[in-house]
């Protein structure tokens, strides 16, 4: 398998939990991608390099590419990806890499990692629930709702876009049409408003639903190059309930595969041989165990309060924000509260996680000054005991956010619509 030659460098030591790798991973894909409509890049920013020797690239080069299909399986790593899919696998050897996630390995994260072509320390969607100077609060960057408010603040008036701190990739080129399909739930609200210039997103209700409309679009006539954007949250869903070890989790990887296939061979010929397919995951997960389940306790949480000024969490990694001449003991604290199951980190170390130059006051003000980074099966819970579903089990038995190699390995796939149904 390829996550046996893919080497992520462990860290401290550690067996269990890995630094990411900030060369071969999820925020090249895009421009990578650009590139097949002409784009020029610096080599550093993309992929070509890993993809040159894979005979799926090399058939992306034979003629124009007019029409890019990118999609995202949410929470759908590597070794899941390898278990559980037939029809993608088959063309892995050919048309697939190994990439790495980004820390942290979260989706708010994630996603605008592969939405803008950068890593988090150059977009600045460094966490899921985050500290955000310009309004002094932490926000919960999927749903754009601040701590103890139900209210999203694009909806209230707030220009969340003033957050980003990078261009967005594909705003102002009139000759891409960009367009994207999400579940209709979360269709245009909460992170969309991120990680899109302007509302580009149709919702849709189904599996089904989402490919259909997939084809009707791009047999719609138009003058521009088109890129569609696909994301799937289902897999997550699904591993966040029955874990990553699941015929559920089995069941609905070959449902998607089954789906896609389908839509893929109904497509106008002569539209499918200008297509190109690119897929892959934002991150993995990782199994929770009860014996591995920490708890902080009320009483702990007000021994807590006179030491930081506030909490975010990206699933399995806390940010803390520690209150002025405090971050020593906070980072003691924690280190005590968690004991081998899971490290420290403090902005001296940042650069390792996000790259050189990411231990700036801004990119300390958002993430914190102390990150609990979780280890193997492990969870932590403030003031309950987590267990959200003790009559049917169905509630939260695995997770993401850390550095452990099922949530930082991911596949890539990139194929001519052809190519891909083995034409």
């Amino acid at each position: 398998m390829e996550s046996d030659v893919f080497q992520l460098t462990p860290i401290r030591g550690r067996t269990d939990l890995f630094y990411p790798d900030l060369d071969v991973n999820i925020s090249k894909i895009l421009p990578t991608a650009l590139t097949l409509f002409g784009k020029k890049y610096p080599k550093n920013k993309v992929l070509l390099n890993n993809l040159s020797e894979k005979i799926g690239w090399q058939k992306i080069q034979e003629s124009e590419i007019t029409n890019i299909i990118f999609i995202v399986l949410d929470s759908l790593g590597l070794r899941q990806f390898m278990k559980y899919s037939q029809l993608l696998k088959a063309k892995f050897e050919t048309n697939g890499l190994t990439l790495s996630s980004v820390f942290p390995t979260i989706t708010s994260t994630c996603v605008a990692s592969l939405r803008f072509g950068e890593m988090p320390k150059t977009h600045g969607i460094v966490g899921q629930k985050i500290n955000f100077a310009e309004i002094n609060n932490v926000v919960d960057t999927l749903t754009l709702r601040a701590k103890r408010s139900d209210v999203d603040l694009s909806r209230a008036g707030v220009n969340v876009k003033n957050w980003v701190w990078c261009d967005f990739p594909m705003a102002n080129d009139p000759t891409i049409n960009h367009l994207g399909l999400i579940e209709s739930h979360i269709a245009n609200s909460g992170l969309s408003h991120l990680v899109y210039k302007k509302p580009c997103s149709i919702g849709y209700s189904s599996h089904i639903d989402s490919f259909a409309a997939a084809k009707r679009i791009l047999e719609t006539p138009t003058s521009a190059r088109r890129f569609l954007d696909i994301y799937v949250g289902s897999i997550d869903s699904i591993t966040h309930r029955y874990t990553t070890e699941s015929e559920v989790l089995k069941d609905e990887v070959e449902n998607i595969e089954l789906l896609l296939f389908k839509m893929l061979k109904r497509l106008n010929p002569k539209i499918a041989k200008q297509t190109a397919v690119i897929i892959t995951a934002d991150h993995g997960q990782e199994n929770l165990t009860e014996e591995k389940s920490i708890i902080v306790s009320s009483e702990e949480e007000e021994e807590l309060a006179s030491l930081i000024k506030s909490r975010g969490r990206s699933g399995r990694v806390i940010h803390l924000y520690s209150k002025d001449g405090k971050q020593d003991e906070v980072a003691d604290w924690f280190a005590n509260k968690i004991g081998d199951q899971g490290i420290i980190v403090t902005p001296k170390e940042y650069h390792k996680f996000l790259g050189k130059g990411a231990n700036t006051q801004e990119i300390i003000e958002r993430l914190g000054d102390v990150q609990v980074i979780l280890g193997e099966n492990a969870s932590i819970y403030f003031g309950h005991s987590g267990n959200y579903d003790p009559i049917f089990n169905l509630g939260l038995n695995a997770t993401h956010g850390s550095l452990s190699k099922d949530e930082l390995l991911v596949p890539l796939i990139v194929a001519r619509v052809d190519d891909l149904l083995g034409k």
